[in-house]
């Protein structure tokens, strides 16, 4: 019975786009200098991902007995300016983070399906602040991640989380003159209230996700002047069990672990492109697929 409830829990609550999770994170998208600010100017990174995932895993990280189906492919436009100016000795900067997605979910034995197109949640932040030396760079800052996403509390997936999340986030690293990096940015999300929740019976319910940590990783070395190869992949681990209505959700926090090859290649001073697949080894209370990423980079 706890196993059947977990499988309903998990179509009906996690299904909305594992690509951002009940977290509302996007997990897997920084590798290479995360922790580098660009210099001073404007600059755009376009993220293409696809999601793919047949499996869902309980509390117990054990598969649940469900014919499932998830596929995700998202576009995700990062737009960048790096000012001028200092502060605390870092330079300033600002982003947004735009996804478009399409997602198509079924769950066979319910004979149920969901295919959505459309915005999901953005980010915004009020701040980026980057230092530089030698070896070390690093970079913090504040993420507000807003319900821009389409969703409908009668779809058992929508594409949005319909909550707002606040995330702030650093990002470090080791760029070593002899041709290796190492690259980690960490997360914590801290997340408000979905007061538009179907309780099953067509009334509403407040849902609201527990605090989570989500990191992305990368460890690459210069093979030639213009090409890098490495690992990378993304770990997310919830904090806090989920509540209903002031209630807590036991055995409802999320855990995923993934690792893949990178590579980058730096076709110009001014331009890069960035391939990676992160295959995720382990998942608790969420679907178990693979990430695969094409990244470019253009600076102005």
């Amino acid at each position: 019975m706890k196993q059947m409830t977990a499988a309903l829990v998990a179509a009906a609550l996690l299904a909305p786009l594992p690509l951002f999770a009940q977290s509302s994170a996007i997990l897997g998208t920084e590798d290479y200098f995360a922790g580098a600010l660009p210099p001073p100017g404007f600059h755009f990174i376009d993220y293409l991902a696809y999601y793919t995932a047949d499996e869902l895993k309980d509390y117990d990280g054990k598969k649940v007995p469900l014919d499932f189906e998830l596929d995700v492919l998202a576009d995700v436009l990062r737009p960048i300016f790096v000012s001028d100016i200092e502060v605390l000795g870092a330079s300033l900067a600002w982003h947004a983070v735009i996804p478009v997605v399409y997602q198509a979910t079924k769950v066979k034995d319910f004979g149920a399906s969901d295919y959505q197109f459309g915005l999901g949640d953005m980010y915004f932040s009020p701040f980026l602040l980057g230092w530089h030396s030698e070896l070390f760079h690093c970079v913090a800052g504040l993420d507000i991640i807003a319900p821009t996403g389409q969703y409908d509390r009668e779809d058992f997936a929508s594409i949005g989380n319909n909550h707002w999340t606040f995330e702030p986030a650093v990002a470090v690293s080791l760029i070593h003159p002899d041709g290796f990096d190492v690259d980690l940015k960490l997360m914590y999300d801290i997340h408000t209230k979905n007061t538009d929740d179907d309780d099953g019976s067509g009334g509403n319910q407040d849902y609201l996700c527990g605090q989570q940590l989500p990191l992305d990783y990368n460890a690459g070395f210069a093979v030639l002047d213009q090409l890098r190869l490495g690992v990378c992949g993304y770990y997310l681990i919830g904090l806090q069990d989920d509540e209903i209505d002031g209630e807590k959700v036991e055995d409802s926090k999320e855990q995923v672990f993934a690792v893949g090859p990178s590579a980058l290649l730096g076709l110009s001073p001014a331009f890069s492109l960035t391939a990676k697949a992160q295959f995720e080894t382990y998942a608790e209370n969420r679907p178990l697929g693979a990430m695969y990423w094409l990244k470019a980079v253009a600076s102005f």
